[in-house]
């Protein structure tokens, strides 16, 4: 319980989270029946915490992810059992998610391909609105045009009571 106590401590809002447990593991040499011990890795997934983030759950899950990669590698004919826990490392880093109201240009590798349209506004009035650059996409997807370089068609009117999912930076 000190130990999920300490490690939940670290589990801020807008977060990514790995644990990487350090185990020594044990097996028996099959030619002279002597014992190996070495200090093997299990990772868990990375997981991103939020405000509205169960920590108890996380903690669950995480740690039934770090056991199954024990499983698994114990499983796999190893003759690996477990001996004892090295050291638990916690490794966080602040979780800033995209957010819409930028316009960057394609790498020229994406852009060659003519798969994406990087949607632009022409008028400064426009770029100011650029939470609609999720429903203009949307728009372009579903209502196909020739494809011409930051060519943008813009209808307000079409979007009258449609709330975008994209997150806007204010």
């Amino acid at each position: 319980m000190v130990v999920k106590q300490k490690a939940l401590e670290k589990f801020q809002s807008q977060t990514k989270v790995r644990l990487v447990l350090k185990a020594r593991m044990e097996t028996v040499s099959p030619t002279d029946e002597s014992s190996i011990v070495e200090v093997r890795n299990f990772r868990s997934k990375t997981a991103i915490v939020l405000e509205s983030t169960n920590l108890d759950e996380l903690w669950t899950e995480i740690l039934e992810q770090i056991l199954e990669n024990i499983a698994v590698f114990q499983m796999n004919g190893s003759r690996w059992t477990f001996h004892s826990i090295v050291s638990l490392d916690i490794h966080t880093v602040k979780y800033k998610p995209l957010r819409g109201g930028t316009c960057f240009p394609l790498p020229k590798f994406i852009a060659s391909k003519k798969a994406l349209i990087n949607v632009k506004f022409k008028s400064e009035k426009r770029r100011n609105e650029d939470v609609q650059c999720f429903k203009l996409c949307t728009t372009r997807a579903l209502n196909p045009v020739p494809f011409n370089d930051h060519q943008s068609h813009y209808s307000g009117s079409m979007f009258f009571c449609y709330n975008s999912p994209a997150a806007t930076a204010r």
